[in-house]
């Protein structure tokens, strides 16, 4: 029996969706566990437990990357969070504390993204709060392989 050219793209479709929808059952699972420690962890400022939080190309403010050449810029981001000029760890406590919500397309130019993603604080998913610096600092989290890490945390706008 042939299948028709249309049929083949609508299973092909269902099946993409099939799996897109799982990915974000699994997601939403995953999360409140992992923003629950991973909030405890910020509060601590318990770096061993965050380096498995955070990706190890971790972005943060001042153009911060990896200055040791190893591959992993966490460890410079710990350094700038506790620079006394900065109050990176306070303005962490902040950002998490008042939780989080699915990024808005708009951050991608309304390109779907690769991974389940959300933001912190919920203010910076709104773009006149963004267009108009309303937000101090934000964190993005990204799940990838079947776990949520923290990509990014930076002062807004820079």
């Amino acid at each position: 029996m042939k299948l028709s050219r249309s049929a083949l793209v609508l299973i092909v479709l269902l099946v993409l969706h099939a799996a897109f929808a799982q990915r974000n059952v699994s997601a939403e699972r995953a999360w409140k566990p992992f923003f629950s420690a991973f909030r405890t962890a910020v509060k601590k400022r318990d770096r061993a437990s965050l380096k498995q939080m955070m990706v190890p190309d971790f972005y943060f403010s001042a153009g911060g990357g990896d200055d040791s050449g190893d591959g992993d810029s966490r460890d410079e981001a710990f350094q700038f969070f506790s620079e006394p000029y900065t109050h990176g760890w306070k303005a962490f406590d902040k950002a998490l504390a008042q939780g989080s919500v699915p990024i808005a397309s708009w951050w991608d130019h309304g390109a779907k993204r690769e991974y389940a993603s959300r933001i912190s604080p919920p203010a910076a998913n709104i773009r006149t709060n963004i267009d108009r610096a309303r937000v101090a600092w934000l964190a993005i989290f990204e799940f990838r392989d079947g776990r949520w890490y923290c990509t990014s945390f930076s002062e807004c706008c820079d």
